[in-house]
């Protein structure tokens, strides 16, 4: 064949890139049962400073980073005789590092289960902490395999305004800061910004501004009976 020349060149030259591939570069093993998990860069997992990590379980428990004066952890709650919340820190399907958060509810009537990331123990008190340098947070975050429809997470903020363990919230206890999130079976990283999360007002209690010196907790908030998996939780500036 007279162009076998230039095709054999081609093979080489093919042969040749893949042995100049980055030798750091590892494949990607997903365990049955975990979330996809697309291409990605170091730098989306480079938090711009230490301090803003508010969780990367990488200490291989619920407890928060210990950083910025937070001394919290992630809590559940469930109805009792309706609801169960379970957590738990896995290293079968994580999105960075050896390790990621795996929150489930199982849930018999709507809303009954949550999960918080409490900034400041005791969260009955509901302490504030001082977020005014920040403009939102982010996540890396997927359903996992007994998620149920609809595929979508309510998460947000609570404040010393919307918690009941403040004493001040009145009739807006529980009507906290969120917006609701599509979830997939494969990682994706979130950015939320203060600036989206509103009140849903189902209490009928005037809507209060967003105050960010007083956050108590992150909140996820499904539906009903949910399966989540969550990593690299971080304030963004």
């Amino acid at each position: 064949m007279r162009n076998a020349p230039f095709y054999l060149l081609t093979f080489v030259v093919a042969l040749l890139a893949l042995a100049g591939c980055d030798p750091s570069l590892n494949v990607i093993q997903v365990k049955p049962g975990c979330p996809d998990m697309p291409l990605r860069g170091p730098a989306q997992y480079t938090p711009s400073a230490p301090e803003a990590v508010i969780d990367d379980f990488e200490d291989g428990d619920l407890w928060l980073t210990r950083i910025a004066g937070r001394t919290g952890s992630w809590v559940g709650f469930g109805t009792p005789g309706q609801a169960t919340a379970i957590g738990d820190v896995s290293s079968d399907c994580v999105a960075s590092g050896a390790y990621s958060g795996h929150l489930s509810g199982i849930d018999i009537v709507n809303y009954q289960a949550n999960w918080n990331a409490v900034f400041i123990d005791p969260f009955s008190s509901a302490v504030g902490f001082d977020a005014t340098q920040y403009t939102g947070f982010s996540l890396w975050v997927a359903a996992g395999e007994t998620a149920l429809p609809p595929l979508e997470l309510p998460l947000g903020v609570m404040t010393r305004d919307t918690s009941g363990g403040s004493g001040l919230c009145g009739v807006a206890c529980g009507d906290y800061y969120r917006k609701s999130i599509p979830l997939t079976t494969s990682w994706a990283r979130w950015v939320i910004k203060f600036s989206e999360l509103a009140q849903s007002g189902q209490q009928g209690a005037p809507q209060l501004p967003l105050n960010k010196k007083e956050f108590v907790s992150l909140m996820f908030w499904p539906a009903r009976t949910f399966d989540i998996w969550i990593d690299d939780v971080r304030f963004e500036p």
